[in-house]
């Protein structure tokens, strides 16, 4: 026999309150049981009875809330300038879909970061110090000024002067976009292609990448370092127990924990669609209310760039082109396809959190759309396969999606409305090596 959900709810409801029935039953017939024996009798029985109530009452709430599709076929039939309702569709779809409000991340077990060592950590960040040449620092190209990325559409690496656009042609263009570290530490991927499973691990990767921050070895980092008489000290702070300033603490297990800290402080937790989610109606325009619904509906952005968070964890081939006009060739990046060796996951990668989208243009991996109206144009036409290129493992997620010129620039409003409304981290006064901020301008 087929049993519905709700069915399966009631059906639960009852077997609780049998078992409740059961174990009063054998109370009052257990006249030679033990003393303790009808006390936890009693006990269990009041547990299942509590258990039971609170089971009806959530299948009652359920059943009295809407369905996405039931909301989805009311906007339809809504005016376009009728905010009460739209706003009254946003908060229902937002039920349907049970979204939850952000909650702060949680740090590791081996790096529960401290105040000072984030301090050190930020001082580490845009220090140019760690790299090779003193001159490139984590902050040349993951800049708070552009969203904690550089607005670049591939990085600039080894080399680069400046910070932001200011980079381009100054040094040898990378492989890809850079990615923001806002929210990267909810994140359990960490690069483009997901090689990285930790914020410590990818902390690391850039000081030594040849083509990035291009530092020698890590004995000529921590030598430099421990040359430095408030490194020591911050060190001996943030990881030293009773031990003095000599620079024992400065380890590159250390040095990566420290600038993951502060990383892991970069969160973005306030937004107008989180006040909104909080019950603070005036928080979206009309626009956005109706985008949010193109966003669940007919858009189907949720099923990747799920909420709170808004991306889902993974990583997915979705055919992003080598150029952002149609008719071009699908780009040869192989993504995690080269991490894992195989043909199946050519073009796969991570999914970016679309917190502070708008200001973290341009977007993919390769940064081969300007705009997010590009990128809903892609998205429209069904991703690459919908452009007629050949993706075998395309996410069936991608599809085309027919949306309406209206319904697009709803959408774009609405993933506005993701961006933060809190000061971005604020640069260093100075830094204890002496160097420019940030690196070489």
């Amino acid at each position: 026999m087929l049993v519905l959900p709700t069915e399966m709810n009631v059906l639960k409801v009852h077997r609780i309150e049998g078992t409740a029935t059961y174990l009063t039953k054998v109370i009052m017939m257990s006249n030679r049981g033990s003393r303790l024996l009808k006390l936890f009798a009693i006990a269990a029985c009041a547990v299942l009875a509590a258990t039971g109530f609170w089971t009806y009452q959530r299948y009652q709430a359920r059943s009295n809330t809407p369905l996405l599709d039931e909301v989805i076929e009311r906007a339809k039939h809504t005016s376009l300038d009728d905010r009460q309702a739209w706003l009254q569709l946003a908060r229902q779809a937002l039920a349907a879909e049970h979204v939850q409000p952000i909650a702060p991340p949680s740090d590791p077990v081996n790096n529960r970061g401290n105040t000072p060592r984030a301090e050190l950590g930020r001082l580490l960040f845009f220090d140019p110090i760690l790299s090779g040449d003193r001159r490139t620092s984590c902050a040349s190209c993951h800049h708070p000024d552009y969203g904690m990325a550089d607005g670049l559409r591939r990085a600039v690496g080894a080399g680069g002067r400046g910070i932001g656009p200011a980079r381009a042609g100054t040094g040898p263009e990378l492989q890809r976009n850079t990615p923001s570290l806002f929210n990267a530490a909810y994140n359990n991927l960490h690069f483009w292609d997901g090689s990285a499973g930790t914020l410590e691990e990818q902390a690391l990767a850039p000081i030594f990448a040849e083509n990035e921050m291009n530092q020698s070895s890590a004995v000529e980092l921590i030598r430099r370092l421990r040359a430095i008489p408030e490194y020591r000290e911050r060190f001996a702070a943030g990881f030293g127990f009773e031990t003095p300033p000599d620079g024992r603490d400065i380890t590159l297990p250390n040095i990566a924990r420290a600038i993951a800290a502060f990383e892991r402080k970069l969160t973005l937790m306030e937004t107008n669609y989180d006040r909104f989610v909080a019950g603070r109606d005036d928080q979206l325009t009309t626009e956005q209310t109706r985008g949010l619904l193109v966003f669940f509906g007919a858009g189907q952005c949720a099923a990747c760039h799920t909420p709170p968070l808004f991306h889902d964890g993974g990583l997915s081939a979705i055919g992003v082109p080598a150029s952002a006009e149609k008719g071009a060739p699908l780009d040869t990046d192989p993504g995690f396809g080269a991490i894992i060796h195989r043909a199946d996951s050519f073009g796969m990668f991570k999914t970016p959190t679309l917190r502070n989208v708008s200001r973290t243009a341009p977007y993919m991996h390769n940064g081969v759309f300007a705009t997010l109206e590009e990128v809903v144009d892609f998205y429209n036409d069904g991703g690459g396969r919908g452009r007629g290129l050949k993706v075998p493992n395309q996410d069936f997620k991608v599809s085309k999606l027919n949306l309406t010129d209206q319904q697009k620039r709803d959408l774009v409003s609405f993933l506005k409305a993701l961006d933060d409304l809190i000061p971005a981290p604020l640069l260093p006064a100075s830094l204890p090596s002496g160097l420019p901020v940030g690196g070489s301008r």
